[in-house]
């Protein structure tokens, strides 16, 4: 993806280093920079924000990617992951591997749909439509989604925000752009999530590496 800086807001991965934030010109809608209980972050209408998981100024870089030798390359073979469809009787349901980051709302929230455990692993008959469109509009990868009767459906109206997640990746909402040749194929336009301890194997996107790696938060 392109971006004018002058327009709307995004974030450029910048090669190994780390994510350069801009939060909207004047013709464009201003995102917000906030901690994980929403709270906005003081930042400048540019910045630079850790996505190497060294920072001790997290979620802000302090140069710690030089020192730890981070690569931003993306390990993911061309093509690796694809969307499957899950057809119900009265939803179906889109899930893409290659954008997940492994938040593990699904699994949680609606056991019934969604069972590691079996194969398939999606059951869209497991819980009502409502609440399947809810937890797909709740999905921060954009690794879910659904159609009824042939028509894809559309997430939620919000303000362009990043969202600095707990001991995990960035959330980005609300069409905040990110600029980076590395973006699979199918990663939404609305949201996704963007790895921040530097162990992603599927980069710019978090692939849920956090969860096994040392990664903290320390320094928020």
């Amino acid at each position: 993806m392109s971006a004018d800086p002058t327009q709307g807001p995004h974030i450029e991965a910048i090669e190994d280093g780390p994510f350069r934030y801009r939060r909207g010109g004047e013709t464009g809608t201003r995102a917000r920079l906030c901690s994980a209980d929403r709270d906005e972050i003081p930042s400048r209408d540019s910045a630079l924000l850790c996505r190497c998981g060294a920072s001790e100024r997290k979620p802000f870089c302090d140069g710690s990617h030089v020192d730890v030798g981070f690569s931003s390359k993306r390990m993911w073979k061309p093509g690796a992951g694809s969307e499957i469809d899950h057809h119900g009787t009265d939803i179906t349901i889109h899930d893409n591997r290659a954008l997940c980051a492994h938040v593990e709302y699904c699994v949680l929230e609606l056991p019934g749909v969604f069972d590691r455990s079996k194969r398939p692993w999606v059951n869209p008959d497991g819980a009502s439509v409502e609440e399947i469109i809810a937890l797909c509009n709740k999905c921060p990868s954009g690794a879910l989604g659904y159609s009824i009767d042939g028509v894809r459906g559309v997430p939620p109206v919000r303000p362009p925000t990043v969202v600095v997640s707990a001991e995990g990746p960035y959330f980005l909402e609300g069409g905040v752009e990110v600029v980076d040749p590395n973006l699979p194929e199918g990663a939404h336009d609305e949201h996704c999530t963007l790895c921040r301890c530097g162990a992603s194997r599927n980069k710019p996107l978090c692939d849920g590496k956090h969860v096994h790696s040392s990664f903290t938060g320390t320094g928020e």
